[in-house]
């Protein structure tokens, strides 16, 4: 078993919001905001942001939840803009939203800490159930939505 089969069969049990938070200077969302495969990746993030600084990453990530009809690509596509970040995201037809993500550790960090605060105040429930790292494109210059 792998440890994101462990994280999802052990989902929820042990451990404090605290200890699972992994956002950077505790910026992260409380855990029962965030999923448990979510806040594994934050510490891949984390991890790589330590050992290389701003080298850019590029993750694929799939959310489920309150996701669509609520703005989710636009948001992410403004708040990946602002923080110069690349890539694209997708609504699929079973209601979940694909993204492709590019750029330093610490910005997709970000990126995630503020959608997760911009839809918590709207009680939307943003859930992550995959993620996938990939090899950067070092031709990709913005992030667009997909149709």
């Amino acid at each position: 078993m792998g440890i994101i089969d462990r994280i999802r069969a052990y989902a929820g049990q042990g451990g404090s919001d605290a200890e699972r938070a992994g956002g950077p200077s505790g910026s992260a969302a409380p855990s029962s905001q965030r999923s448990p495969l979510e806040l594994c990746t934050i510490k891949e993030l984390q991890r790589a942001l330590a050992q290389d600084g701003g080298a850019p990453v590029r993750y694929r990530f799939l959310f489920t939840g309150n996701v669509q009809g609520v703005g989710f690509r636009w948001t992410n596509q403004g708040t990946a803009r602002e923080l110069g970040l690349t890539g694209w995201v997708l609504n699929l037809d079973d209601g979940s939203v694909e993204m492709e993500i590019q750029g330093p550790s610490g910005d997709i960090i970000k990126h995630l800490d503020t959608v997760h605060a911009y839809y918590s105040r709207m009680r939307c429930r943003v859930w992550l159930t995959e993620a996938q790292a990939l090899d950067v494109q070092s031709n990709e210059t913005g992030f667009s939505v997909r149709y």
